[in-house]
């Protein structure tokens, strides 16, 4: 899935030239890359005909990994380089075939996701000389989630990645429906008001968890909010969409100046389009990446929900704060913008693919996609206690950890960096944990390991999130029911 529109190497070129320390002309060294504290350095990295040794500098507490460039050196021509095992960036992807990490050997691939700042994002890693069940060594490979639920590469027509025709002017104007920036919190559970069968989208940012109320969000659908994290504010934007009951969480972009996003007052198969306010490009809140615009094609980084009602989520983090309805905007807050849309079988929008009925309409499911496989678990089929669900889409081993009488579900990729492919069994009574693996590690209900062999680990993030049964069939027509 491609983060970045592709971009001339020239580009790169004058920015690795204005760079250069010193000019090696006809140097050649060990191509091994080397990870010394927080900087990666690559002795040989071939692009197109030339060659560099570049320095890179890890972005602290970024997840997924980012790096960005920090110093160049031109080698010259790579003629007499063994361009076969050398470390090469074919203008997308960074390839390592070799990187030493407290003298094991690991190999990773970066993907490109800005260009000024030149910063890359790992997409993949391994260690090197693993051996399989087969018995070959350097094959084990873990099938990674897309970067977003858009299809890989589409076309851009008319500045498009998407037919046109199919975005639906909602009626209000841009930011009709106000969105919220930076709002006021409270610790004073008791007195929000606020229902315990009442769903709220819950976060865990650094070490900030926090609640925002569907009944708020029914009337502002975006959410502009800081965080700190490791002692430097990070902007994040939460969108919900009340008429797919979708909710997504977004990082900031890091060389924007204005980080926030509004409504656009359109929609595609029902679903919110966002735009942000530095471009003013479109984002299609399902698809997760730019579909209009100077930015289109892009791709945000994305933060793990749990959506699950109030009580359920004040069982599970008792410290957390409660987005308040102190907003600023005067709006019947409580009561459901459109009437019993959330519960019967109507359409206010046109959608694609809209006769699918193998489900309720409004049923909610949680979906993955994994290249061209997409599934759904719907939420009322866990079992009311925690239960779990071991499964392979698209070739990806996953784990989906639920309760329909406590009202959440999410889904990790359960194969690690290292290739080991856990085992889970759930944990009853103990939220937020939610299960155990065959090591004997606990996981909470964001990935997180909290104690055992792994403490400190985090399950891969999966293209997965909760929203009406319709909404998803809209986007991704033939998804298989479990």
């Amino acid at each position: 899935m491609r983060i970045y529109p592709a971009f001339s190497l020239r580009i790169l070129f004058t920015q690795l030239a204005l760079m250069t320390v010193l000019l090696f002309s006809n140097f050649v060294q060990g191509q091994s890359g080397n990870l010394d504290g927080n900087s990666i350095i690559l002795p040989v990295v071939t692009v197109a005909d030339n060659a560099f040794r570049i320095e890179f500098s890890l972005i602290p507490d970024s997840s997924p990994l980012l790096i960005t460039l920090t110093g160049a050196e031109e080698l010259g021509s790579t003629d007499s380089i063994d361009t076969a095992n050398a470390n090469s960036f074919s203008g997308l992807t960074l390839s390592v075939p070799d990187l030493s990490v407290d003298g094991a050997s690991y190999w990773a691939d970066f993907i490109l996701l800005s260009e000024d700042p030149l910063i890359f994002q790992l997409a993949g890693a391994g260690l090197n000389g693993v051996q399989t069940a087969a018995g070959d060594p350097n094959t084990c490979t873990r099938p990674e989630p897309d970067f977003s639920n858009g299809p890989n590469n589409p076309p851009v027509v008319s500045g498009f990645s998407i037919d046109p025709s199919n975005i639906q002017d909602g009626g209000p104007a841009p930011d009709g429906i106000p969105p919220l920036t930076n709002p006021i919190f409270t610790q004073d559970l008791e007195s929000t008001g606020i229902f315990p069968d009442s769903l709220v989208v819950g976060v865990k940012v650094g070490d900030e968890v926090r609640a925002y109320p569907h009944q708020i969000l029914d009337w502002h659908e975006v959410v502009n909010d800081t965080f700190t994290v490791a002692g430097q504010q990070q902007q994040m934007t939460l969108s919900y969409c009340p008429l797919t009951g979708s909710a997504v969480m977004w990082e900031g972009f890091l060389n924007s100046t204005n980080k926030t996003f509004g409504t656009s007052g359109l929609l595609l198969n029902s679903n919110l389009v966002l735009y942000d306010r530095e471009t003013r490009s479109l984002w299609s809140q399902m698809l997760e990446q730019s579909i209009s615009g100077s930015e289109v094609l892009r791709i945000p980084n994305k933060a793990q929900v749990v959506e699950t009602t109030w009580e359920t989520w004040r069982t599970m983090y008792p410290e957390t704060i409660l987005m308040t309805e102190n907003t600023g905007f005067s709006r019947p807050y409580g009561i459901y913008p459109y009437g019993s849309f959330r519960t019967d079988q109507s359409l206010l929008f046109n959608v694609n693919n809209q006769n699918d009925l193998r489900l309720h309409r409004k049923e909610r499911v949680l979906g993955i996609n994994v290249g061209d496989k997409s599934k759904v678990y719907p939420v009322s089929d866990f079992s009311s206690e925690v239960s779990l669900i071991h499964d392979g889409v698209g070739g990806m081993d996953v784990v989906a950890a639920g309760s329909a009488g406590q009202n959440f579900a999410v889904m990790y990729n359960r194969q690690l960096e290292d290739c080991t492919t856990l085992e889970f069994t759930a944990v009853q009574d103990q939220l937020p944990i939610v299960m155990i693996d065959n090591e004997g590690t606990q996981w909470d209900v964001f990935g997180s390991a909290v104690s055992g062999p792994r403490t400190g680990s985090t399950l891969q993030k999966t293209n997965s999130f909760i929203a009406y049964w319709f909404a998803w069939t809209s986007f991704f027509p033939g998804t298989e029911i479990n």
